[in-house]
């Protein structure tokens, strides 16, 4: 993804309204290895665009410096939407430094159809995005988790996923991400539908023990 951009000289709140009203948003570029650069992007690619916005997809920045371009790869980190109208007012973005990890929220994407769905079951998606620490150069864009094997109470956990070397999960490896869960009505179901099988043996037991006892009085 690419956005062109232009070093933001005008600050303040004023100014960011000014260059709102025309087709501007101000925005922000900040790293551990370098100072805040203001910069301002076009309103209509950034509307274009927004509901792409990942902090785990890299996007490329072609920032206008008097007559030149200078390119700076970074990720989005913050989108301010106004309340009332909807419309983008600012973006953070964050430019990692080379070498060193850094925590952001990976997108999780569920896939297959759990047996105990199929069983009548409930899938719950616990959490849609994962925290992680992690290097740049080993960056995913979605993490895809596979639940066809989940049976009725049954989770997937963190300790289950399998991530790439140099990314560390932020959260305790038995948390669950996506669970099935097990309705009442299909419990009292299940109890209903083994309980004659359980009593039944007992009756037949019972008519023997007569029919023995009638025999050995003859």
């Amino acid at each position: 993804m690419q956005l062109a951009a232009e070093i933001r000289m005008e600050r303040g709140k004023r100014s960011a309204r000014r260059l709102r009203k025309q087709g501007l948003i101000p925005a922000v570029i900040y790293g551990p290895e370098s100072q805040p650069m203001p910069i301002k992007l076009k309103k209509q690619e950034v509307e274009k665009f927004v509901h792409t916005f990942s902090e785990a997809k890299p996007v490329t920045l072609q920032i206008k410096v008097g007559e030149e371009i200078q390119i700076i790869e970074a990720f989005v980190k913050k989108i301010q939407i106004d309340k009332v109208t909807d419309e983008v007012v600012h973006v953070d973005f964050y430019k990692p430094a080379k070498g060193h990890a850094m925590k952001i929220e990976i997108p999780l994407r569920v896939i297959g159809k759990p047996i105990g769905v199929e069983k009548g079951g409930i899938m719950e998606i616990l959490r849609t995005e994962l925290p992680v620490e992690t290097l740049p150069t080993v960056l995913l864009e979605h993490i895809e988790i596979d639940v066809s094997d989940l049976d009725l109470g049954e989770s997937y956990h963190v300790r289950n996923l399998k991530l790439p070397a140099g990314m560390k999960v932020l959260l305790p490896p038995d948390e669950a991400l996506v669970t099935v869960i097990v309705p009442k009505g299909l419990q009292v179901e299940e109890i209903a539908a083994t309980t004659p099988t359980e009593v039944e043996p007992e009756v037949i037991k019972k008519g023997k023990k007569v029919e023995e006892t009638e025999e050995e009085k003859e």
